[in-house]
Order: structure tokens, then sequence, then C-alpha cells
């Protein structure tokens, strides 16, 4: 019993062609001839590609008085009513391909001359003209290639609307396809022949224009936009022209140029390069020929021109890929803006540090040797006193490269969650809980971050500003985590904005840290020269018999009333009776602030006797 839908099917082989009956008859009307339907209005085809055969060949769909498809009333599967046409007669659309080739098919073209061919499809698309490539006869077909996408729609839509000698409609089959490449010996030996005609030995260029198109290429897929072609034809310009100075890959297709890389190596000599009406996107695409030194580029007739309103951006961005260049797309360019300055002369010697004021190279010395004493110790809680009411301190935190996310070793965890990147950060609320806003926060933060040690003799110092109302104050160095699992090394740069306090020291306003891995000089660096922190101590341990002597130098007419003061504010802000308070500030020097630093670290510590206190 035959299967619903009727019809036996037909196995057609892949590559077989059937030629559709579409000659016009001048006789009166068409005989049509209906066969008994036996299946109750049910379709008879299997699928509609088998009735698209029938309907192509018997029925005119535009032709009056034969049959038409009228909305709403067609019969679908089963004789539903109001069914929805099949595809098979829905328009055909041209779809645009990836690359600008297309292979086109005309089945039974054997039939016909290769000149009677084209001369029917130019005659039809006139006045566009194309030039057909690696025509070839396979089995009763006809097969070439375009390299235009206008002209493969053109003969997308004239597919059946030509008519042949022999009474028979134009098949066009057009497909978005790239040749087949077969890279030999032969083929090798027809690109040679073809740039020898294309070689210029006087001006040392050679122009490969429109490569595919040559006649030496006429029956082979020599196509320069696919890299294994491009890079064989590389091979071959290095063999035979190494000194190669000018080359013109002018309109061949070409888009993605990675591969073009390898022109730095292999030709040394090359200061002229057109690569005009191609595809190249953009300036971004341009990075694999940086490394060229050129001083002519042509580039116009590609996207990445477009994508500029400015004529001068274009120009600018072009010259920062290639800052040799004089010429681009054929106009000479203006000259660069520089300085007149030998390039020859030599740049002066890199300084570990700078100071603005060689004043102020005692105070950072002791500022920092302080400060990190404090920072590196058991405890961070006697930095309360080194920061101002109202400080803020903000921390960033980097890989140098993405590879360091997967070492264990190299992972910053201890410090992203706290980090501050504003490029990272956009949210309003993130960026004002990320920075840390009144001393006791600051050091509350800090004394969060792992434990270190600072190698101080490493330490880049910069003094930047050095004013009475101000000190700003930067380093580069590298610490040593000493509570973490490996001990690793990190690297830092951090900026210090200091002002005087109320009580005639000096407190830091703003600090901004910013930790990162070490380099693998750094690394071999670090610690290489660093002594241990030797803190002096207050004269807490001196005899009570130097006490009648100081206290006598201090009543001593002529006295510098600033050292009363300081004496004065160190014990009402320490507690120390006056004895105490002296030799502390004796033994560092009359130094205030570090004698206060000091203070603070030992009391931390309970270095300080009980009798200190007594007054």
């Amino acid at each position: 019993m035959p299967k619903r839908g009727g019809g036996r099917v037909r196995n057609w082989k892949g590559g077989d062609h059937f030629e559709h009956d579409d000659r016009a008859f001048n006789s009166g009307t068409r005989r049509v001839i209906f066969k008994q339907n036996t299946n109750k209005g049910k379709n008879k085809f299997r699928n509609w590609n088998d009735a698209k055969l029938l309907l192509d060949d018997d029925v005119d769909m535009g032709a009056s008085g034969h049959l038409q498809h009228r909305k709403g009333s067609y019969r679908g599967r089963g004789g539903r009513l109001n069914s929805p046409p099949p595809r098979a007669l829905h328009k055909k659309k041209f779809i645009t391909g990836v690359l600008p080739w297309y292979q086109i098919t005309i089945p039974y073209g054997a039939k016909h001359e290769k000149d009677v061919i084209f001369k029917a499809l130019l005659s039809h698309i006139s006045p566009d003209i194309f030039v057909p490539h690696y025509f070839k006869i396979e089995g009763n077909a006809a097969i070439f290639y375009v390299d235009d996408v206008k002209i493969a729609e053109k003969l997308f839509h004239a597919d059946r609307k030509i008519m042949m000698p022999n009474g028979f409609k134009m098949i066009l089959v057009v497909r978005n396809s790239v040749p087949r490449i077969n890279i030999n010996a032969e083929m090798q030996e027809k690109m040679k022949l073809a740039m020898a005609k294309r070689y210029n030995a006087a001006t040392k260029a050679l122009d490969l224009t429109k490569f595919h198109a040559d006649p030496e290429l006429a029956d082979v897929f020599c196509a320069l936009f696919r890299p294994i072609i491009m890079l064989a034809a590389i091979d071959i310009i290095a063999e035979n022209i190494p000194d190669l100075e000018a080359l013109n890959l002018n309109d061949n297709k070409l888009h993605g140029i990675e591969h073009l890389k390898i022109l730095s190596t292999k030709f040394k000599n090359l200061k002229i390069l057109y690569m005009g009406d191609n595809r190249i996107p953009s300036i971004a695409a341009l990075e694999p020929l940086k490394s060229l030194t050129l001083v002519e580029l042509y580039l116009k007739g590609n996207p990445l021109v477009n994508r500029f309103s400015d004529h001068e951006t274009y120009i600018s961005d072009v010259r920062k890929k290639f800052p040799k260049l004089l010429r681009l797309d054929g106009e000479d360019l203006p000259p660069v803006i520089g300085f007149d300055v030998n390039e020859e002369l030599s740049l002066p010697p890199r300084q570990q540090s700078f100071l603005i004021d060689p004043n102020g190279q005692d105070l950072v010395r002791e500022f920092l040797k302080q400060y990190y004493a404090i920072y590196d110790s058991e405890s961070r809680q006697p930095l309360l006193d080194a920061y101002h009411e109202s400080a803020t301190m903000s921390l960033t935190v980097a890989y140098k490269n993405y590879e360091e996310r997967n070492v264990a070793s190299l992972k910053l965890h201890a410090y992203i969650p706290n980090s501050r990147n504003l490029l990272r950060i956009q949210e309003r609320d993130l960026r004002r809980r990320s920075l840390k806003t009144g001393r006791l926060q600051v050091v509350s933060f800090l004394s969060d971050l792992p434990k270190t040690t600072h190698d101080l003799m490493g330490f880049a110092v910069d003094l930047i500003v050095f004013r009475p109302t101000m000190i700003v104050l930067t380093m580069n160095g590298v610490f040593k985590e000493t509570m973490t699992p490996r001990n690793p090394t990190r690297s830092f740069h951090r900026t210090f904005i200091i002002v005087p306090n109320a009580t005639g020291g000096f407190c830091i306003m703003n600090d901004m840290l910013s930790v990162t891995n070490t380099t693998k000089e750094q690394e071999e660096k670090a610690f290489s020269s660093c002594p241990p922190i030797a803190v002096p101590a207050p004269a807490v341990a001196c005899a009570s018999a130097a006490a009648p002597a100081a206290a006598q130098a201090i009543a001593t007419p002529g006295q510098d009333d600033t050292q009363k003061m300081m004496l004065t504010m160190l014990s009402q802000q320490t507690g120390m009776n006056e004895h105490w308070s002296i030799n502390c500030l004796q033994e560092t020097g009359w130094d205030f602030q570090r004698a206060l630093f000091i203070f603070n670290q030992l009391q931390s510590e309970g270095k300080i006797p009980p009798e200190a206190f007594v007054k």
C-alpha cells in the first residue's frame, strides 16, 4: 500500500543535474491533464522539492490563464484550507558570504561553448562586466568563480531568466565558496613567472596588484588573501628579491594580515608598502606591520579609513604605528613637530633618589627609618600618632601579566578585596567604602595587611615638594611577607603627603599605596645590601645621675627655647616626667617626631619602666 502523500520517491544522485523545459511555446493554451485523485485530496508529492520541479517546468507564475496562488485559499497537506505556502514557493534571497569569492555552477553548461555562456551572462547583467576565474567543466556542468559580491548577486537573480539558443533557460547556482588550494612545484613556478613580469629592477619594486587575476595564473587559484598562498609568495620573493624596497599589494581582498609580520624579517630594506582597496578593518589590524620602517604607505580603499571622520586624526593614528612615515595615501605628510635635539645626545645617568631640596635629606631618612621600623614590627598600632586625625588612605593592586593569577605564590588575594582601582570600580558607593578616612580606619586597615619586612637600602625615594606647610614624598621598593607561606616578595609604590601637626611635629595627611609582584631583577637584588633596622632607644636605661646635668642644661640662660617647648610637649603627650623626657630627646638628637615614634613603640612593647611616669 502506498504511503500517505502518494507518489514514488526518486533517489537522485548527488552529482546529477536535471534540465528544465523552460522553452516558450507560440501555440495556444497549454494542455493540462488532471489525473484522478485517489488519495482524497491529499498531496501526492512526498516533499515540496518534487512539487517545485513540476511547477518550475510547467507553470508560469505570472501568466494570465495559468495556475495562480491566492492568499488564504492554499490547501496544504491533508487538503486543509489556509495552510501556509511551502518555502519552495517563497522568493529566494541572496546571502552575502564572509569571503568575497563565489562559485557559479551552470547545470548542463557543458552543452554550450564557453564564449556562448559568458556572452549571454554579460548581455543580461549589462552594463556591469565581470572576469570569470578558473572556468572548468565537471561532468555535464560548467563551473567558474567570481570575486565580486555585486556580480555574484546579479548572477544569483539571473537564474532561469536567460534564454539559451537551444530554447532552454539557463540555471545558475550561486554559493559562497573559495577555490581549492594545492600549492605544488608547478604552481610555484607559475607564481615566479608572474612575479618576474611584475618586478622593476631599477626601483626594486614588485607590483602584485590583483595578483589572482594575472594571465599566468588563469588556471590556478592564487589569491593572496589566503595566508598559505601569501606566505608561499613571500618565500618566493625573499629567495629571488631579498633586497626588495617597494611592494604593492593593492586590490587583493586582504582582511586578516597577522601573518604579514614576517615581512620585517624577510625584507630588511622594505620602505614602501601599498595595501589599498583591500578589506583591512581597523588601525589595530596594522599592528603586525609596525616593526617595518616604512616611509610610504597606501591604505585608501580600506574600511579602516572610513572609520575616521577627521583626516588629521587618521594621519596621527597611522603615524603612531609608523613614526618614520613621510607619505600616506599618495600625499606628502607635514613634518612631525619635535625638538631640535641631537639624536646622539645621551640621557643623564639614572639616580636612585631625587631631592627637590637637599635640606630635606635627613628628615626623609629619619622619617622612613622610624615609620617602617613600626610598620615592620609586631604591632602597627603606634602608627596612630603618625597620621592626621582626618588622614585618608587608598590601596591599588595589579598583576603584571595574566599568567601571575594562576601561580599560588604570586596571587595577591590579601590585597585585592580592598583594592581601589578606579578603572575597575565604577560604583560610587564602593569607591567611597574602599577609601579609608580618619587615622583609626587607616591604622586598623594597615594592621590587617600581611606582616612585612622592607628592604630600606633598596628604596628609590623622591622628595618632590619640601615646604614648611607640606612635604610630598614618593618611594618605590620591595618588601617580604614574613607570615605568609613561602614568604613571597612584593613590589610597591607609595606616596605620602605630610603636613605639620598642632604639636610642632609632622603627620601624614594622605597615603597612597600600590602593590604588585616583583620583577625578576627586583627579586635578585632584594635584601642584598640591607642591614637589620636598628632603632635607637631613648635614654630610658641611662643612670639617674645624668638627670641633674640635663635639667641644668635646660635651665641654663641662652638655651634654645624650641628645645624647652619640645620637652614640655613630649612630657605632656607621653606622661613621662622631665628626667625621662630629656633623655629621650637627647638620644634622638632633639628630633621630636622621632622621639615620639620610639616612645610609642617601646611603650607598646612594655619596655618603659613605671618610674618614668612618676612626677
